[in-house]
């Protein structure tokens, strides 16, 4: 039987709510319904009475007649001067979980508004890469918004014709995923909604099938129109009915409902803005928690309460690098190396070293983007307040943009306040453009195998660690110290610092990790090979994803992850969304697991595969785990098919159109195969979806130049020209991408062509100067190396 509006009031928790706002929910603030939307259409477009109330019908009908600029005019002219009144002005005061709505208007963003609320508006998937910084509530419009569409030039537009639904198919389905972990992980209430969206309809079967098999929550209906014919319909299969207007539900929430206080809430966070609340991790408080010293012996980075414990040893470099920033000789200490050589414990160390002479400490979540601009806020109250502190960014590689423009602030200030220590791996730092601040400003570390120092810390850990000590083997235990010290020289001058078991052991890694997994029972196996190569590939692996993708029952999770404790770990993400991540101990564990559980071609195309159909751009980690897959060594460009690859590539630019990595992907594929014609288009089509950029820009000299080598029929003066045109659009590419050292090195590859088809090396000289000026200040080691290449080149070339 339905539920009374106070029983309604008493059982949704706001915060954990997702709202489904219908056509219903505008009708008081004056919107039409869609039947009288289509009326509107025939009468002010057709200039007849109406033959249809279907306003998809209608739509498709005027829009072939009329054109589709005439319909959209008419539909802006009615919805744009709405304003929102009553129950809709008060809905965003609650701090609901998300919105979504199949409405065009813009009343929900403008209550915000009036609010003083934040909202992050997406209308199309050109939205999910723009708005990746999100803040305040996400408002997710299914069918498009009046503020952008085709017809008004915009790159997508509203879905209101039968072929909009099947253009927009890949946004519906991200938007569906985005609403169904919401259903499959907290509250949802729908409002003004009649349900007769099919695939509405489909989903909220899905999901309460999934609800009756353990999922949390609970699906509620606000209807206007009180039918206890068809309540009871709905209320068998696990909704909950409840009759009233928005105006009564707003009404009863705001019953109970106190407003927070501005003043206090920003005095309970100190020198942090609310939005960085959820990204960072304070020093402070992680010294809290317990030691798992097991786990950093088994490979998981150390915490800093190992770190304090006394369970890890130093690097030589640590004392020079903490004096660097202590006392401000320099702003930033950038730890490069590769995969597994131990980066992360050695910032931590350096971080609570920091800590512990008297600055707060935080440390970003690599699971969120990393955002300057709240940090530059940080920094000036930090500077007001005559204090210091600390921020240290692992893996940066992933946000190097922001990393380098929030360096480039700090290094524009005398005295910054904020000191930054970061993390990368070494082979993906070298190829990316940076800030010369990193090096100007800075140290750049670079940490490597073990030292004889390092490695006599490592045996006084043993040896004086009791808890180390019980985790190593007792054959080690009971050898001479000499005997120790050159077992482990030799171990760790053959193979990476990924784990102490795998220092301390007979056996390789490989072995080790192998028995590990055999040891686990069958479905368990499944799973860890599983998410070591989602994780492997790039995958950004959490709960949601894994059920999407294998079909994982929700209520067998807990289970599943009790079978695999001390194997994989799930840690907090945005509990509020419902995201837990889930890792390995490693990436270079997961990248091993991967290899010998993942070893065929077609398994390994299969989850790529797998991974794309299921992946939804609308949540922040996937939209980043859409750009780690497209990596050359462990991700796509892994596969040895370029047609393969060309076609994942192609799905990725279907599913997120405003992502820029799969088209260069995809556009450099088609170079290396000679498919100038499709290079030309795709590089157009590129810069129509996401604008111009510097690779666009050297993808367009390589094309210039396969075209001077490889047309057929034309003559030297001809390949001359078309190799001078690329000289000129190099030159051009320079000024405007002065910082981007790859622009240079595309200057000097079209000199060397022109110096090889007899041009002489005039203009070579010109651009290896060009490139050692700019090499002077952007400071990259990879230039001078580069110039040296090309040096030689040039004093062949004038033999």
């Amino acid at each position: 039987m339905p539920i009374t509006l106070q029983e309604l009031e008493n059982q949704i928790e706001p915060s954990r709510t997702a709202l489904i706002l219908g056509a219903g929910s505008s009708v008081p603030s004056g919107a039409p319904t869609g039947a009288q939307l289509a009326q509107r259409l025939w009468r002010d477009v057709a200039k007849v009475d109406p033959a249809s109330d279907d306003l998809t019908e209608t739509s498709s009908i005027l829009e072939r007649r009329y054109g589709r600029r005439a319909v959209i005019d008419i539909i802006v002219q009615i919805l744009g001067g709405l304003e929102p009144t009553g129950g809709l002005l008060g809905l965003p005061k609650f701090g609901w979980r998300e919105v979504f709505t199949t409405n065009f208007d813009r009343l929900i963003e403008k209550a915000f508004k009036r609010n003083g609320q934040e909202i992050t508006v997406y209308r199309s998937n050109y939205d999910f890469s723009s708005k990746e910084f999100t803040v305040g509530t996400k408002l997710f419009k299914i069918h498009g918004c009046i503020s952008q569409d085709t017809a008004l030039g915009h790159k997508a537009g509203m879905t209101i014709t039968e072929r909009d639904y099947e253009n927009y198919k890949d946004y519906r389905q991200a938007l569906f995923a985005t609403l169904k972990a919401s259903l499959l992980t907290g509250d949802v209430l729908v409002i003004g909604q009649s349900l007769k969206d099919r695939h509405l309809q489909d989903l909220l079967k899905e999901v309460l099938g999934a609800k009756i098999e353990g999922s949390p929550g609970q699906i509620f209906l606000l209807a206007y129109d009180k039918d206890d014919l068809r309540a009871p319909l709905l209320e068998d299969r696990g909704v909950r009915v409840a009759f009233g207007g928005i105006d009564d539900l707003v009404k009863a929430l705001s019953s109970d409902f106190v407003e927070a206080k501005a003043e206090a809430a920003a005095e309970a966070t100190g020198l942090l803005p609310i939005s960085l609340l959820p990204v960072v991790r304070e020093v402070a408080t992680e010294l809290k928690k317990p030691t798992s010293i097991s786990s950093m012996f088994n490979g998981k980075p150390a915490t800093y309460s190992d770190i304090r414990a006394g369970a890890t040893f130093e690097r030589t470099v640590l004392a020079r690098s903490l004096e660097d920033l202590a006392s401000g000789a320099g702003n930033t200490v950038t730890v490069i190396g590769a995969a597994g050589v131990g980066k992360t414990t050695f910032a931590r160390q350096l971080a609570l070293k920091l800590y512990e002479n008297g600055m707060q400490v935080w440390e970003h979540v690599a699971d969120f983007p990393f955002l300057h601009q709240p940090w530059t806020g940080v920094e000036r109250g930090l500077s007001a307040k005559g204090e210091a502190a600390t921020l240290l960014i692992d893996e940066c590689t992933h946000a190097l943009r922001q990393a380098s423009a929030l360096i480039d602030h700090l290094a524009s200030l005398e005295k910054p306040a904020l000191r930054v220590v970061l993390t990368g791996n070494s082979a993906l730092w070298a190829p990316r453009v940076k800030s010369p601040n990193f090096y100007k400003r800075g140290a750049v570390v670079n940490l490597s195998r073990l030292e004889d120092a390092e490695i006599n810390g490592l045996i006084n850990l043993v040896e004086f660690n009791t808890e180390v000590a019980t985790l190593v083997t007792p054959q080690f235990r009971k050898q001479p110290r000499v005997k120790k010290f050159s077992a482990l020289r030799q171990k760790c001058a053959s193979d990476m610092f990924v784990c102490l078991k795998n220092v301390f052991a007979n056996e390789s890694l490989d072995v080790i990790l192998l028995q590990e997994s055999d040891e686990l029972s069958e479905n368990y196996q499944e799973y860890y090979r599983y998410v070591a190569a989602l994780e492997a590939a790039g995958t950004r692996v959490h709960r949601q994803l894994l059920i999407r993708m294998l079909g994982v029952p929700p209520a067998t999770v807990e289970a599943i992850l009790g079978g695999l404790t001390g194997i994989i770990d799930e840690y907090d993400v945005l509990p509020r969304e419902g995201i837990y991540a889930w890792s390995t101990r490693h990436i270079v564990i997961a990248r091993k697991i991967a290899a010998y559980k993942f070893s065929q071609l077609e398994e390994i195309v299969s989850l790529f595969k797998l991974i794309i159909d299921n992946i939804n751009p609308a949540v922040a980690i996937e939209l980043q785990t859409l750009r780690n897959i497209c990596d050359y060594e462990f991700g796509i460009g892994r596969l040895g098919d370029s047609e393969i690859r060309q076609n994942l590539y192609r799905r990725l630019i279907e599913i997120a159109p405003g992502e820029r990595i799969p088209r260069h992907r995809l556009i450099r594929e088609l170079l290396d195969q000679g498919e100038l014609d499709d290079v030309e288009h795709l590089i157009r089509s590129a810069e129509e979806a996401v604008g111009p950029d510097a690779p666009m820009e050297r993808y367009k000299i390589r094309l210039t130049l396969a075209r001077a080598a490889t047309t057929p029929r034309i003559s030297e003066a001809d390949r001359l020209a078309l190799l001078r045109k690329a000289y000129e659009s190099a030159m051009t590419m320079v000024s405007r991408y002065k910082g981007d050292k790859f622009s240079y090195v595309s200057l000097c590859d079209v000199a060397i062509q022109l110096m090889l088809r007899g041009d002489g090396p005039y203009t070579l000289d010109e651009a290896i100067g060009l490139m050692r000026e700019a090499s002077s200040w952007i400071l990259d080691p990879d230039m001078l190396r580069r110039i040296r290449e090309y040096e030689t080149t040039r004093a062949r070339g004038a033999r």
